[in-house]
């Protein structure tokens, strides 16, 4: 039987570039190729992300997401103009929430003092969308605080990308393990490769008992853009296996992405 959800993937037929776009995948990923992964690791679904290649052009993820069905869900990336109507357009067609993709981005950081980006987040919230984070862990504290305290649901992508080997010692990291109390930060168990700490099982096990497995979620991060070649898609679900034992992990895989992402 078929159980979990892989929770961060990205498909992408073709490569085409947007205007300022950093970079650009060396091939495609074609939505039959992750979906053959999902099927060897006996995976019943997923979320895909939309590549931050393409920018706010999410006609491709769209037009997948129609092919498939409520085993899946999808994340796209907005402009802070996005209205309502949009949104629920997108709601309908199975979005669950919007990426930041903010890495290496050092002086675009959104306002939160903006208007128009209070009005984009409270949109997210009267939809129940969660806020996706991809930010380098040592710039969490300059962003993720106002997040919060605006109450709205936040994913923080790859385990926050922590830079430092002892949790402790990582003052962004320490931001997420606070936020636990509250319920409303989940973090993706993905990516360990984008973190340039190379043991993150003590970051893991602090996840566990501060926020508490029902809000953490794995993902593949298929297919690894700008690390492709360098492991195997097995080699992604043996990690969380390392990093959780299995009451735990049938958690993650199964009941957390459940409840964030509305899967069926």
């Amino acid at each position: 039987m078929k159980q979990g959800f892989d929770c961060h993937a990205h498909v992408y037929p073709q490569v085409d570039e947007v205007k300022g776009s950093n970079y650009r995948p060396s091939r495609p990923a074609p939505l039959h190729e992750w979906q053959a992964h999902l099927e060897a690791c006996e995976l019943r679904g997923g979320v895909l992300v939309q590549p931050s290649f393409l920018g706010h052009d999410n006609r491709e993820l769209l037009r997948i997401l129609g092919e498939l069905g409520g085993n899946y869900r999808g994340v796209v990336q907005l402009p802070k103009e996005a209205s309502l109507t949009e949104m629920r357009q997108l709601d309908a067609a199975g979005i669950v929430g919007v990426r930041w993709n903010l890495i290496e981005r050092r002086h675009e950081l959104p306002d939160l003092e903006d208007p128009q980006w209070i009005d984009f987040l409270d949109r997210l919230k009267a939809l129940d969308w969660h806020l996706e984070l991809h930010l380098e862990g040592d710039r969490l504290p300059e962003l993720f605080p106002a997040l919060h305290e605006h109450g709205v649901t936040l994913v923080i992508d790859h385990l926050g990308l922590p830079v430092e080997a002892a949790p402790a010692d990582d003052a962004g990291f320490r931001l997420l393990l606070e936020a636990g109390r509250y319920g409303r930060t989940w973090v993706k168990l993905s990516g360990p490769y984008r973190s340039p700490v190379r043991d993150l099982r003590p970051h893991v096990g602090e996840l566990l008992n501060e926020l508490g497995r029902e809000r953490l979620v794995w993902g593949s991060d298929w297919p690894w853009t700008r690390h492709e070649g360098k492991h195997s898609y097995r080699d992604t679900v043996d990690w969380l296996a390392d990093w959780v034992g299995d009451d735990d992990r049938r958690v993650i895989l199964n009941d957390s992405p459940r409840e964030l992402f509305r899967l069926d």
